[in-house]
């Protein structure tokens, strides 16, 4: 696994613009965290997106947006139904910010 693979995906619902999410995005690279956008087409919960990222994610942290703007964290270890942190897409920089702080052990940015 290169160097550009590790990263903290973030799926997101295909009816949510990509210009929503600059926000969770800036978190992680203020971190300095790299990650990627994954567009869904299928409607799942953003909790369920969460988990799938997480599933699927070197790091085993993930985020999930649906087409609402509700935002999750999840870790691979947790219950889906158990999200590490969950908000909206107006708190987006601090989300992506302690996706981050999750994956280097970090405390939380409140």
């Amino acid at each position: 696994m290169n160097k550009r693979e590790i990263n903290i995906p973030i799926l997101y619902n295909s009816a949510l613009l990509s210009e929503q999410i600059k926000e969770v995005c800036a978190g992680l690279e203020e971190e300095g965290v790299p990650f990627s956008l994954q567009e869904r087409h299928k409607t799942g919960s953003f909790i369920e997106l969460g988990a799938a990222a997480a599933a699927m994610s070197p790091l085993r942290v993930g985020i999930g947006i649906d087409q609402n703007g509700n935002v999750c964290v999840h870790h691979e270890k947790l219950k889906q139904e158990e999200p590490y942190v969950q908000g909206n897409i107006q708190n987006g920089r601090r989300l992506g910010k302690n996706a981050a702080r999750l994956v280097k052990g970090l405390p939380l940015s409140l």
